[in-house]
């Protein structure tokens, strides 16, 4: 532990220059590490719930001399906590912590963190023998300490930004702390004995005046813990930092920082402050204390959010659930009542996250589990798409196959919607980036910026273009409206005149100056096209190439070198051939030797008049232009440069130079350093605007499918203002030759070319126009039209990448789960009917199965179950697996017909059956195919229309009653069509005469033809009234009379009476039976519990009792959330509870619900005396 004396003696030895020369056990904590390794060693022991292990460090069975290790670690933590007591006294009258004091604490508190960690371990599980250990330790007395450090040392370190790394290891060892308290309370009961003992043990610990009261009596409430400082300054902590979230996302800050940047002036914060009303004066005292300007006196309020919002929020939950748990299995107590209300503010704040479930236990006892439900999962659970998938579930659900068919319904439903929800949140993500932990780089004078992307411009005038039109807008809003008219109804008439007068006035004014900006901008676009590109003056131009010549060109500036040793100058050949021609530089010939094998430069004083400057400039000028007789850049800042420099300078620049820097310099002429051009327009990531477009379609998907109902009714709408006219007509033939054109123009022919351009007389040409009146509808439905095509188009893609992965995802599931629990494909074979099961059997075998489904590891585990009884070749041939890993792993091809190849082609052809078999993506199809037919003829658009019965689930029903006997109903039509052909053969043989009809000295033969007379009888026989004798001649006098009569009544009794009352009856049946289901799943929910099945009336003994139930004890959506929570939490951090639910999930039991029980039931007595 920590040793003041050992610190203060080191503290002083320092201050005299002396130095710390104790040995190691003089120093503080030396063994941290080794402490640290020995209690973390001890939590990996008791990982998993080792049970055996926990009841083996309270009592070593079978030894003569056993040791309590849970009791010597929570007295060795004691020890801990009063070292660090003793520096924090040391450290009280002082401003700050010292880099050394903060040393000292972050080794201690390092040290309680694992120790805390491994107690947690301990007793979880539950392991309840080492909890009532626990409850009759000192441990209360240590947590009372470190309650007591956490409440007056965050106090002191948050208001000093340098004391930030302390306290964060402060808050993680509260955290810590907090979580170790709630387990102990894993498995508690209604006022057990653990609870009792504690409220004792607290009660005890209250009277000490040495110790101030531990952190769990804070939430007990004793009577001296009412006024008590360490409680106030910790629900003070949380309860302003809980806020500041509030505050910083709140209009006023969005307002203040308009450019987001994160920065902000500690004025403009303290009004913000002011404006949002949830801090007093004290608070925003203590606040403002808190920050930390930087130099120009702003604050970053984002980076403040992070360093208190958070942590608070962290530990706020977990003091909000030890509360809760609390105050839900002791109700009984007056103190714990009364801290709830101190504590209601913290409570309220985590009541939307805190999200409880009821479970059979082990001990075949109900208990109640805690956990968090983020704020994006609840964001979620109210998206329009999971409600229809809700929706369809609580009405699909088969009531009558028991409690454990209904739960196991329910238990696909949660996959079903973890999924869904997991999906569109991953493709539904905000245009908008998350908003960052910290404020953006302050802009320094004279930094510099990006060049501009050529989008740049146009941009901004859209975002422009937008914020005026949103400006505009503005003023047009209801609120704004009606305000504006309250304000009128106050003012006096002078003042309504003096209004109107003004309104006329910069009505005027504005109209001239939209006129004025307007030709302005015009005159000045058109100027800009004629004049072409500016002159630049000679001048200029030289001045800006020389410029460009100085940081372009830095190997042609001149270099002055010290006076270099003199070299002996080797001696110039007369005549060089062209490979040893010497070359020149800083005034030297160098030449290269390669004799003997080494390179070798020899230098010697340049020719007269030539140098290498002068040389560069010849070929730059040449480059630049021949014409022009002025000097260069270079040359004229070499010339400069030579005029400036002192004649002995110029004398010893023409002395040799090392060899090696005339290389260098030889090399940097010979190849300049070209400056790194910009791209005029940036690079532009398709995958990503890709991304954005789909994300959006799919945030709007239903948004689209009212808009595109609504573009259907206003096309219908237009239609009906279309008539058929005919060319020529009774009128005179000049109104016939206008109107005629005009209806070329204005039409929607419904007949082709040659129908128009026939030579029949006879066959007049009928024209599909809109009546004149209206012609300014024609351009409406055509744009109309195009916008619907679109809009469906959108819809297609957005149910493609929205819900088509959620089936993919159901049948990837449903074919897992047959092969591991059933045995599908392996021990037994899909029916011959099945089709979806011979469908599916092709994409086992492939690589990629499962792709959507999180269980990648379910043909491992199918094989290992399966290989004992069957061949083990034949089962890994079957799913796809190589013999001796886990899959077959193939070489990475590379090229685009390596991609081509290597993908997945049998698992992309299940997935587009499917995909194509799936009847909503079908619907959707066909509506975008109609949409585009109906550019081409606008009564396509009717077809539309019946989209309301789809889209309302009440005249959904309608639309299912047909459906819902689907087999039975086709089969008696069948039936019906045989009886009628069976009436036809009779009719064609016996009564053809009666079948003839004459009009006008027509003869009308309708049974004369066997298919004539089947589709008469179909046609006019089974529609009439009375049957086929209402539609032929009667058979009055006739010889046949008696058979006739007979004929005709018994058509009308097997066809009429019987038959089409079958048919309709059937239609009613399947409605009545459908809205008796809806309306029996509506009333069971209503008044019986989902997961427990109790009624309504045993609930209701209390007010709202059965509401209070189904909406906090048994809420559907918490079961589902808690499903959620298991599958993203490690299952290495489960509770003793969670690990209890997981392995019966993963066994597809589910006996953990508590059926026909409930922890208010269970309870009874207890709660109706606390009550009472």
């Amino acid at each position: 532990v920590l040793d003041l004396d050992a610190f203060e003696r080191t503290q002083k030895a320092e201050g005299l220059g002396v130095g710390s020369e104790g040995t190691a056990g003089e120093k503080n904590m030396h063994d941290k590490d080794f402490t640290c390794a020995l209690f973390r060693f001890l939590q990996l022991l008791c990982e998993g719930h080792n049970l055996d292990f926990q009841n083996y460090l309270r009592t070593q069975a079978g030894n003569t001399t056993t040791v309590n290790v849970v009791i010597s670690t929570v007295d060795y933590l004691l020890r801990l906590q009063e070292s660090i007591m003793d520096f924090y006294w040391y450290y009280s009258s002082k401003d700050i912590i010292d880099q050394p004091g903060k040393d000292n604490f972050c080794k201690a508190i390092t040290v309680a963190k694992q120790v805390f960690n491994t107690l947690t371990e301990v007793i979880q599980g539950p392991c309840s023998l080492n909890q009532q250990a626990l409850a009759h330790s000192r441990l209360w007395d240590a947590v009372g300490g470190f309650l007591f450090l956490f409440a007056h040392m965050q106090d002191k370190l948050s208001k000093n930004a340098s004391q930030l790394d302390l306290l964060k290891e402060l808050l993680e060892l509260q955290k810590e702390m907090v979580i170790m308290m709630l387990s102990m309370l894993e498995g508690n009961v209604m006022n057990g004995t653990i609870g009792k003992q504690m409220v004792d043990t607290l009660v005890e610990s209250a009277s000490n005046v040495e110790i101030i009261l531990c952190f769990f009596n804070m939430f007990l409430k004793l009577p001296s813990l009412v006024n008590s400082p360490t409680v106030a300054l910790i629900l003070k902590f949380f309860d302003m930092f809980l806020k500041l979230k509030e505050l910083t996302s709140s209009a006023t800050f969005q307002e203040i920082d308009s450019k987001n940047t994160g920065w902000i002036t500690p004025k403009d914060f303290q009004k913000a402050m002011e404006q949002q009303k949830i801090y007093t004066t004290e608070e925003i005292q203590y606040l403002m204390g808190c920050c930390e300007p930087n130099h120009d006196g702003l604050i970053d309020y984002r980076e403040f959010t992070e360093r208190f919002h958070n942590p608070a929020k962290d530990i706020g939950f977990n003091l909000a659930v030890l509360l809760t748990n609390l105050s839900e299995h002791m109700p009984n107590d007056p103190r714990l009542s009364r801290f709830l209300e101190t504590a209601s503010s913290v409570l309220n704040y985590f009541e939307p996250f805190l999200g409880r479930i009821e479970i059979l236990g082990g001990a075949n006892r109900i208990e109640r589990v805690y956990f968090e439900i983020k704020e994006s999962t609840i964001d979620q659970w109210e998206k329009p798409q999971i409600k229809e998938s809700k929706r369809a579930f609580f009405y699909s659900i088969v009531t009558e196959g028991g409690d454990k068919g209904k739960l196991e319904a329910f238990v696909n439903f949660c996959e079903d919607a973890i999924f869904e929800m997991q999906h569109a949140s991953s493709i539904s993500m905000e245009d908008e980036e998350e908003t960052p932990t910290c404020a953006t780089a302050y802009p320094f004078p004279g930094a510099d910026d990006e060049p501009p992307s050529a989008f740049d411009p146009i941009k901004k005038g859209l975002n422009y273009l937008k914020n005026q039109i949103f400006g505009v807008l503005s003023y047009l809003t209801p609120a704004n409206i009606k305000k504006q008219i309250a304000i009128m109804k106050t003012k006096t008439f002078p003042e309504l005149i003096k209004g109107f007068f003004f309104l006329l006035f910069y009505t005027v004014f504005y109209t001239g100056w939209v006129f004025y900006s307007s030709s302005k901008s015009l005159f000045h676009m058109i100027l800009l096209l004629m004049g072409g590109q500016a002159l630049v003056e000679p001048g200029e131009e030289e001045v800006e190439d020389l410029k460009q010549d100085i940081w372009a060109k830095p190997s042609i500036m001149p270099i002055e070198a010290p006076p270099p040793l003199p070299i002996e100058a080797a001696p110039v050949e007369p005549a060089p051939e062209a490979g040893d021609r010497p070359m020149q530089a800083f005034g030297l010939d160098i030449t290269k030797d390669e004799a003997g094998g080494e390179a070798k430069y020899t230098m010697s004083k340049a020719k007269e008049g030539v140098t290498p400057q002068s040389s560069v400039d010849q070929s730059d000028a040449e480059a630049l232009s021949e014409e022009d007789g002025k000097k260069t850049p270079d040359k004229l800042l070499t010339e400069e440069a030579a005029q400036a420099t002192p004649p002995e300078a110029k004398a010893e620049s023409q002395v040799a130079v090392p060899a090696e820097q005339a290389v260098m310099a030889m090399m940097a002429a010979q190849e300049p350093i070209k400056p790194t051009e910009t791209p005029a327009v940036a690079a532009i990531n398709f995958r990503e605007y890709g991304r954005k477009l789909v994300s959006f379609l799919a945030r709007n998907f239903y948004t689209m499918k009212y808009l595109a109902l609504v573009m259907a009714f206003a096309i219908n709408f237009i239609l009906l203002f279309y008539k058929v006219t005919v060319p020529g007509g009774d009128e005179d033939e000049e109104e016939g030759e206008e109107e005629d054109d005009d209806d070329i123009v204005l039409g929607n022919s419904t007949f082709d070319d040659s129908a128009i351009l026939g030579d029949d007389d006879e066959d007049l040409e009928e024209w599909v126009v809109i009546e004149e009146k209206v012609f300014y509808l024609e351009p409406i439905i055509r744009l109309l039209a195009i916008t619907h095509s679109i809009i469906s188009f959108c819809m297609l893609v957005a149910y493609y990448n929205l819900k088509v992965p959620l089936a993919i995802f159901k049948r990837e599931k449903e074919i897992a789960r047959s092969l591991e629990f059933d045995g599908l494909y392996i021990s037994e074979q899909p029916a011959e009917d099945d089709i979806n099961g011979h469908w599916d059997k092709l994409v086992i075998s492939t690589k990629s199965f499962p792709v959507n489904y999180w269980d990648k590891f379910v043909k491992k585990r199918v094989r290992e179950k399966y290989s004992e009884t069957y061949d083990f070749d034949a089962i890994s041939n079957l799913l796809g697996m190589d013999k001796g890993s886990a899959f077959s792993q193939e070489e990475e091809p590379t090229g685009i017909w390596g991609v081509i190849t290597s993908m997945d082609w049998k698992y992309q052809v299940w997935k587009a059956g499917v995909t194509i078999t799936d009847n909503a993506f079908l619907y959707n199809t066909w509506y975008f195919t109609f949409s585009v037919m109906g550019n081409f003829n606008f009564f396509f658009f009717a077809a539309h229309l019946l989209d309301i019965a789809v889209g309302f689930k009440t005249l959904r029903t309608i639309l299912q009653s047909v459906t819902h006997n689907g087999k039975q109903l086709v089969l008696t039509v069948m039936l019906l069509t045989i009886i009628v052909y069976i009436y036809t053969v009779i009719a064609f043989n016996f009564f053809r005469k009666f079948y003839v009809q004459e009009e006008e000295d027509e003869v009308d033969q309708k049974c004369h033809n066997m298919l004539t007379c089947f589709v008469f009888h179909l046609y006019k026989g089974v529609r009439a009234g009375g049957g086929i004798g209402d539609e032929i001649e009667p058979p009055d006098g006739d010889d046949y009379e008696t058979y006739r009569i007979l004929f005709d009544i018994t058509f009308f009794f097997f066809v009429i009476v019987i038959l089409l009352a079958i048919i309709q009856g059937l239609i009613i049946d399947a409605f009545g039976e459908l809205r008796d289901q809806l309306q029996s799943v509506v009333d069971d929910m209503e008044s019986n519990c989902f997961i427990c099945g109790i009624g309504k009336d045993y609930f209701d003994k209390v007010p709202h009792g059965f509401d209070t139930h189904v909406q906090k004890e048994h809420n559907l959506a918490n079961y589902m959330f808690f499903l959620m929570h298991l599958i993203n939490k490690p299952d290495t951090e489960y509770t003793g509870q969670e690990t209890y639910v997981w392995e019966f999930y993963q066994k597809r039991c589910w006996d953990f619900f508590p059926v026909g029980d409930c922890f208010r039931k269970q309870y009874e007595e207890e709660l109706m005396g606390g009550t009472s």
